[in-house]
């Protein structure tokens, strides 16, 4: 039978959870070699395993106390730290981890903070990152729980949320660098459209990150940057992150076929996050428009070939790299980067699958597509 593995991976995915399971809505990263840090880590992983549970259809079989339990669970890491907008998420066990000493870490910032007092560089320091990667946390938050029909009842509040600030930011963010521009400005976008509850405000904001968008795409590649064309991973990958986005704000890609026709000429990097942002910039804009359909479903037979590469017949699970598993998360070293699968790559490619099952014939059509 074609596709055989896939019918492997659905028998067996079940497996794969418990065996990462800690104890309950609580998971390891990697089935061996997790790190003491990545042992620890909470909110994202659990977040990880519920969106597994969805896209498979796995979540609408749970009883309806667990759902509730669960989502319970993610909701208890809303915070009121001054470190962080308010009722940010914030697993303090993640936070712990990245803000451990080293050496080399601390010569590294000073030496950033030098450049940037000069204006020789433009570096985002150490505790920029952190309230970069918290924002990251939060976002993955909401959309796990808005996804499950969860929403929370504590929004979010930033001081980005008004209309100078938030343009401001946007300008600020270097857009050569676009997977990171990209990554910030979808979740802004999130935010706007689920945390943002006065509707005149929300169309305000809306038009502000759709006007922005305009100035940033690229007529000639579909992609979004500013000056110099980024190289094709970057390019790519800095794209599914806008569109992600657009999604959220219910904005329409500048330019689809343009975008197509990128994605189409280039080859993809075998990383699972490289694989996954390819396979949804294709499906989105495949949602748009016809223009070369037949091409996209070719090609999305190629990458199912590739990421068969990265699965582990007979326990249920992908690692993020071929041979290895996922090692870092946000700045966070979680696992050795062993043979094993990964919960990371795991999603990513599963999620990956159920878009490619929409558009050629799988024998899992009916998982469902996540809206990151």
């Amino acid at each position: 039978m074609q596709y055989k593995w896939i019918q492997d991976l659905e028998n067996n995915i079940d497996n794969f959870l418990n065996s990462l399971n800690r104890y309950q809505y609580n998971f390891n990263p990697v089935t061996k070699g997790a790190t003491r840090d990545g042992a620890k880590l909470e909110l994202g992983l659990s977040c990880y395993a519920l969106k597994i549970y969805y896209i498979t259809g796995r979540w609408e079989l749970l009883p309806k106390k667990e759902k509730e339990n669960w989502a319970k669970h993610i909701k208890s890491f809303q915070s009121g730290s001054k470190n962080f907008p308010t009722n940010s998420f914030v697993d303090n066990e993640y936070v712990n981890a990245y803000n451990k000493f080293s050496l080399i870490k601390k010569i590294k910032d000073v030496v950033k903070r030098i450049l940037n007092y000069f204006n020789l560089k433009s570096y985002t320091l150490k505790n920029e990152k952190l309230e970069e990667f918290v924002r990251a946390e939060s976002k993955q938050a909401i959309s796990s729980l808005i996804q499950v029909d969860f929403p929370i009842t504590k929004f979010y509040q930033s001081e980005l949320l008004n209309e100078k600030a938030i343009l401001d930011y946007l300008k600020k963010l270097n857009w050569q660098n676009a997977w990171n521009a990209g990554a910030q400005f979808s979740s802004l976008c999130v935010f706007v459209s689920t945390q943002v509850q006065d509707s005149d405000k929300k169309r305000l904001l809306t038009k502000v990150l759709s006007d922005f968008v305009s100035n940033v795409s690229n007529s000639e590649t579909g992609g979004f940057y500013t000056h110099d064309k980024p190289e094709e991973r970057e390019l790519i990958n800095g794209a599914m992150k806008v569109v992600t986005g657009l999604d959220w704000i219910g904005v329409e890609i500048p330019y689809p076929e343009k975008l197509i026709d990128t994605c189409l000429s280039s080859s993809p990097n075998m990383e699972g996050c490289d694989i996954v942002d390819i396979i949804y910039v294709l499906y989105k804009c495949n949602m748009v428009t016809n223009y070369r359909s037949d091409d996209i479903r070719e090609y999305f037979k190629t990458l199912i070939d590739l990421i068969k590469n990265h699965y582990f017949t007979g326990q249920g699970g992908f690692s993020y790299h071929v041979n290895k598993s996922q090692t870092h998360y946000y700045g966070v070293k979680i696992s050795k980067g062993l043979n094993t699968p990964d919960l990371h790559g795991t999603l990513l490619l599963i999620w990956g699958i159920s878009m490619i099952s929409k558009v050629i014939d799988l024998p899992i059509s009916k998982w469902n597509i996540l809206k990151p």
